[in-house]
């Protein structure tokens, strides 16, 4: 599977700075990627400072790829040519919904290719929780991340980025701290084993709130998706998911039940004290496989399959 990143963070908080630099740090690892840049209205524009850096970089001028530019995304990515040592890069705009892209992403069946979405959020030392009404989006795209990243460290003191950290961790990032050589290692090693979700060794314990990425082979996604049995019973399923563990911030999918066969549903979880919602979609919706869509940052991927493989015995 080649390796799906985005890169997500607010206005001006070093997405395309850590690019800079994540590029060539890919080339000294082997790693052949694709760049595609979103912005409103100078993605061109953005895009023109990677031509010395690699030889394939797009431009999606417009809205967010989050929802109004999503089908030109989705073209991009369907036309990707796969290959070994191969991966896919998105820098999103600043107003991006993270976790609406990344369902839309892990839960298109022309997508199978990719793995499901790896997030890094860049996180403005300096401006971090100083922009008004816009902190809840900026608390947001932080949450879903996998990796996180504090731009203008050089430039604030100590005591500042200490604030930073623990702002974030109350707020429910738990994504491990990286940087741009160490990211770009981690990536290579996903790009040379080609491994899926379901195949990432769990994350180690600590009792720090953080992890720091040392090249460890330790792989981490934003999601993960886990196939369903054909239909199952309502009961049991809406157990299972009352006891999803916190990790998981958004639970997403479709399924069949027992007593309706012939119907499918979608079905979502927007937070872990919320109850499941159920949509029926009819008998043959564009996506007609049972599976569930589990996003947030170090999910506990083994755990979650022996949840949802109790509904297989029942």
């Amino acid at each position: 599977m080649t390796p799906l990143v985005l890169v997500v963070g607010f206005l001006g908080s070093g997405k395309t700075t850590f690019l800079k630099n994540l590029m060539p740090a890919l080339a000294l690892e082997g790693i052949t990627p694709g760049l595609l840049i979103n912005d409103y209205q100078n993605a061109r524009v953005d895009a023109a400072q990677f031509d010395d850096l690699i030889q394939e970089v797009r431009a999606l001028s417009g809205d967010c790829v989050c929802c109004g530019s999503r089908d030109q995304l989705l073209e991009e990515l369907q036309n990707f040519k796969h290959g070994p040592e191969r991966i896919m890069v998105i820098e999103t705009n600043g107003t991006t919904d993270a976790t609406q892209l990344i369902e839309s992403l892990a839960l298109d069946p022309s997508l199978k290719k990719f793995t499901p979405p790896i997030q890094l959020s860049m996180v403005d030392g300096k401006r971090w929780q100083k922009r008004l009404w816009h902190n809840s989006l900026e608390r947001e795209q932080t949450r879903t991340a996998s990796h996180l990243s504090i731009s203008h460290k050089d430039s604030i003191s100590t005591e500042r980025l200490a604030h930073v950290q623990k702002s974030l961790e109350e707020c429910g990032a738990r994504g491990i701290f990286t940087e741009p050589f160490a990211f770009a290692h981690e990536l290579a090693a996903m790009a040379r084993e080609g491994l899926s979700p379901v195949a990432a060794a769990p994350l180690e314990k600590s009792d720090h709130p953080h992890h720091h990425s040392h090249g460890h082979s330790v792989f981490h996604f934003a999601s993960c998706e886990l196939e369903l049995p054909r239909t199952v019973s309502k009961k049991s399923f809406v157990e299972i998911m009352a006891r999803l563990p916190e990790e998981v911030i958004r639970a997403k999918g479709i399924v069949v039940f027992d007593e309706n066969p012939d119907e499918f549903y979608v079905f979502q979880k927007t937070d872990s004290a919320d109850a499941t919602q159920f949509f029926p979609v009819g008998k043959a919706p564009r996506v007609n496989t049972p599976i569930v869509l589990l996003i947030g940052p170090n999910l506990p991927v083994e755990a979650l399959e022996e949840m949802f493989d109790a509904l297989s015995e029942r």
